[in-house]
């Protein structure tokens, strides 16, 4: 839990109790809702600051594995499917009988 000075309170309370229509004798409620809500608003802001700071380091780790693949040499070999190989070498095959037949 987060301290935070009385000022800072106070006028968080003061804010929720005229937007709850200024009733009479919730000063003490208004006082602790003002802590939650300050406390909250805190957590709030620790969250975003850690998730932007885990993002910083994810875009420099994609940034550098980016880099090294860059400058890497690699080969990229591309074979056909075995099934375009078959079917190319049968239609060869029938042609040639087809050729024969009409002799």
């Amino acid at each position: 839990m987060v301290k935070f000075n009385d000022n800072a309170i106070r006028e968080a309370a003061y804010y929720i109790w005229q937007n709850n229509g200024c009733p009479a004798n919730t000063s003490l409620q208004d006082w602790n809702a003002a802590i939650n809500q300050l406390n909250a608003m805190s957590a709030l802001k620790n969250a975003s600051k850690k998730l932007a700071t885990a993002k910083t380091v994810a875009t420099k780790k994609t940034a550098s594995k980016a880099a090294s693949l860059k400058s890497s040499s690699f080969k990229v070999a591309v074979l056909k499917p075995s099934s375009l190989k078959n079917s190319s070498a049968k239609k060869a095959s029938s042609s040639k009988k087809l050729t024969k037949k009409s002799k």
